[in-house]
């Protein structure tokens, strides 16, 4: 039996008989893909500084390539350098397979109609629509963990960031039970379970960690009598360890506890990929029989990590309040 108008209203639904008549609209365009997951990714914390990369197909493959050791070697007047003097860069490919998510919003009628904005609330909609996307699509990178299928299905549908670089061959994984809330011998604990070889740029590095662990890190710092500490003290100091910035993720897992817990990744953004499967779909079918309109958001993304040894992240990080 078809709901009633109040209790869609009681399901927080909304509704605009101006957002097109009965059946669906055309699929976006490439222009309208990249437009809509522009605004997913805005105003995410990682999304926008990872590598975002999007296919017509659904798996692909993206191509690394990186010299990762010596190539010069000494050299004679006329004489080429032999074969065994000859660099050649490491080659290899990041697998991007992406799988299928969807969204629904039903809206209904009289919703439209007490809005100030009238037609320009389907614009704002749209937007509000783009950034939630990117916020769920940014929370199943991070946290997606296949062996939670069972109680969380949206999350157990790919490993994502945290769970690959705990799990993949060459992971640098660190155990910070011991540490306490000593937060700078985590983060000096990761920087030097990061190859040398990978740390040229310092200042292209970053750690993410939950927002209850950099604000708690800022109090810290707070605390001493220096001018850096007012500087943390008033939140206007960007915080950073040895040159490398530290963000926090609210999306970023805490597991509740006797001790809270959750992780420190410490990554070039760059090495995390984020794959978009072009086919993004955002339809709309108004059943006037209902007088609701359903916003219908189809799309495949994946996460992966394009070079497994140049991260380290440390579990069990205590953040209890």
């Amino acid at each position: 039996m078809p709901l009633s108008n109040q209790e869609l209203l009681q399901k927080a639904t909304l509704s605009t008989a101006d957002f097109g008549t009965a059946g669906v609209t055309a699929p976006f365009t490439i222009e309208q893909v990249d437009e809509f997951i522009r605004l997913a990714i805005t105003p995410q914390v990682l999304l926008p500084e990872v590598r975002n990369v999007r296919s017509d197909a659904v798996k692909w493959q993206e191509s690394k390539i990186d010299f990762a050791s010596r190539i010069m070697r000494p050299g004679t007047e006329g004489v080429r350098l032999a074969d065994v003097d000859r660099a050649k860069p490491t080659t290899g490919v990041v697998e991007i397979s992406t799988v299928l998510i969807r969204g629904e919003v039903p809206v209904t009628d009289e919703v439209m109609e007490d809005q100030v904005e009238r037609a320009g609330f389907a614009d704002t909609l749209m937007a509000m629509i783009a950034e939630a996307v990117g916020r769920d699509v940014e929370e199943l990178m991070i946290a997606g963990d296949v062996a939670v299928v069972g109680t969380d299905p949206y999350l157990g549908l790919f490993d994502g960031w945290l769970k690959k670089a705990r799990t993949l061959a060459g992971a640098h994984l660190y155990n910070a039970a011991a540490d306490g809330q000593d937060y700078q011998a985590i983060f000096s604990r990761l920087l030097q379970m990061i190859p040398d070889k990978y740390k040229r740029v310092l200042t292209d590095f970053r750690y993410y960690l939950p927002m209850r662990t950099t604000e708690k890190y800022r109090d810290m710092l707070s605390r001493r009598g220096t001018p850096m500490g007012d500087l943390m003290l008033a939140g206007n100091g960007e915080l950073t360890y040895q040159t490398i910035p530290i963000r926090g993720v609210p999306l970023i897992p805490i597991t509740a506890g006797g001790t809270d817990t959750s992780y420190i990744l410490l990554t070039n953004p760059r090495n995390l990929y984020a794959g978009w499967h072009r086919a993004i779909r955002l339809e709309k079918w108004r059943d006037p029989r209902e007088g609701v309109t359903s916003f219908v958001i189809t799309a495949r993304v994946d996460a992966e990590i394009g070079n497994v040894g140049a991260t380290a992240i440390a579990s069990n990080v205590d953040v209890t309040i």
